[in-house]
């Protein structure tokens, strides 16, 4: 039969459990713009009753357990986007930055300096004999071959920094991997009793969540609670224990797990866009400058070296075969030594006296000019296809560029393909980062707190609070009307 002190443990119980979930929303109100943060429940469930010849009778409630409101396939999605935006960002920002070094367009880059160094020949073939003209010819020869030295240059600084980038982003990995393991032992410790750590498994996803955006991680709750973080198919945190991710050197950078010889393949996110573009894109773009300075020092000397200067034989015929007649001068106007974006350079005769630089390609005549209109014209496809002519086999493996293809072309192509791989890469940036702030949302509307929502079910809890506290005083009145009675 119940008593006055049954009624007083049912409201008892019910002030404790109201209590304890009024402080469990208090803690989501207070963490509303807490990042990663997960709201909150405190499941209330009825206490076992308690049973009577007529019948069982409740004894009250209590909090089974305090639960957060999180979604693991919404967290997936998420993960999986995110690792996504992150990649085409890292490959979009990398090449907007090579792109920058090329200077184009704008009256740094090359096609500009370029242009100056074929006018530069122009002007001399005006005046053969002007000392003058052919020292605007060299110093705009050292402009260009300035310019391809430091677009070499910096390219590969930004290909170092981009390894070292990637060094860093792998020894961050590596610190979060071990933090994960770290957290699922608290976690197993704390929940061993089958309730829920929430804040624990919060400070768990937000790493989570930073291991998917940096290396495209995967993550998969196991039976046990703990969480199991994959790079592909590969583990990286197997409950209590992180595995070390490596950056292997050589010729070819790679990814691969300390004590695995195998490389990891097929990896995704930032990790694998930087190795992808220390091993192929950057060294692309700098392959395709050094095809133009190979085919800009091989093209320019094929004339220049058998041209002449105003004054006959600058080098006293001493480096052409005189049983075959006049050669031309022999002297190069590129160093023939350095055909590379980051060799190229003005040879040592032309440095040292700019009147070796030849304007004719008739010996004793000072007027001929020949030579530097042939120069002059090979910034377009006229010019280019009498150098094909002129070269004929000796052009594809000297100079190589495809049949009307001129200098300018050449660079424009490049300058073109690495301008699309931005694009394209910023597009694809778009696409994930939509996506994922959309994943982000579903997600937030299960794991989001509500001020609205929180404001609303503490004035439930509140009710019932002071629902509980008019049993006390109920019970309190009865017990005094029956204490008059006796």
């Amino acid at each position: 039969m119940s008593t006055f002190g049954s009624i007083l443990s049912i409201a008892r119980t019910a002030i404790a459990a109201h209590q304890t979930a009024m402080q469990t929303v208090s803690h989501n109100l207070a963490n509303a713009e807490t990042p990663g943060y997960s709201r909150q429940r405190a499941e209330l469930t009825a206490k076992w009753p308690q049973s009577f010849g007529f019948g069982n009778v409740g004894t009250g409630a209590t909090v089974s357990n305090i639960v957060r409101l999180r979604d693991e396939l919404l967290d997936n999605s998420y993960r999986r986007e995110a690792g996504n935006r992150e990649s085409f960002l890292m490959r979009r920002d990398v090449l907007s930055e090579a792109e920058g070094i090329l200077g184009e367009p704008g009256d740094s880059g090359l096609a500009p300096t370029l242009d100056a160094f074929w006018n530069a020949w122009s002007d001399l073939s005006n005046n053969p004999s002007n000392a003058s003209a052919r020292n605007v010819v060299r110093q705009r020869g050292i402009q260009v071959t300035s310019a391809l030295n430091s677009y070499s240059l910096r390219l590969g600084d930004l290909a170092n920094r981009t390894r070292e980038r990637l060094s860093t982003t792998v020894d961050e990995i590596n610190i979060m991997a071990g933090q994960v393991a770290d957290l699922n032992r608290q976690i197993t410790a704390s929940e061993v009793s089958g309730l829920q750590a929430p804040d624990l498994r919060d400070a768990r996803d937000r790493i989570a969540d930073k291991l998917a955006e940096l290396a495209g991680a995967r993550t998969e709750i196991q039976s046990n609670g703990t969480l199991g973080v994959y790079i592909r198919s590969i583990m990286l945190v197997d409950a209590t224990n992180a595995r070390t991710l490596e950056v292997r050197g050589g010729t070819q950078i790679s990814l691969g797990m300390k004590g695995d010889p195998d490389p990891l393949i097929g990896i995704a996110g930032p990790i694998a866009q930087m190795v992808d573009l220390v091993n192929t894109d950057l060294p692309a773009i700098t392959a395709r400058l050094d095809e133009f300075a190979r085919g800009l020092v091989n093209g320019v000397n094929e004339y220049h070296m058998s041209g002449w200067t105003a004054a006959g034989d600058a080098l006293g015929g001493a480096n052409w075969n005189p049983l075959l007649g006049p050669t031309g001068s022999r002297v190069a106007f590129f160093d023939p030594a350095w055909t590379t974006a980051g060799g190229i350079r003005i040879s040592a005769e032309v440095t040292a006296d700019v009147n070796v630089i030849a304007a004719g390609d008739v010996q004793n005549a000072p007027g001929n000019n020949n030579t530097s209109l042939a120069l002059a014209a090979l910034r377009d496809d006229n010019g280019m296809d009498a150098l094909r002519t002129r070269m004929g086999a000796n052009f594809a493996t000297q100079i190589g560029f495809a049949t009307g293809t001129t200098y300018m072309e050449h660079h424009a192509s490049t300058i073109t393909d690495v301008g699309v791989s931005v694009a394209d890469a910023g597009h694809e940036y778009e696409v994930y980062n939509t996506l994922s702030r959309q994943a982000d949302g579903r997600r937030a509307s299960v794991n989001g707190v509500s001020i609205d929502e929180e404001l609303t079910l503490m004035m439930r809890h509140q009710q019932a609070y002071a629902a509980a506290t008019r049993i006390v005083n109920a019970a309190d009145e009865m017990a005094q009307a029956l204490l008059s009675m006796v």
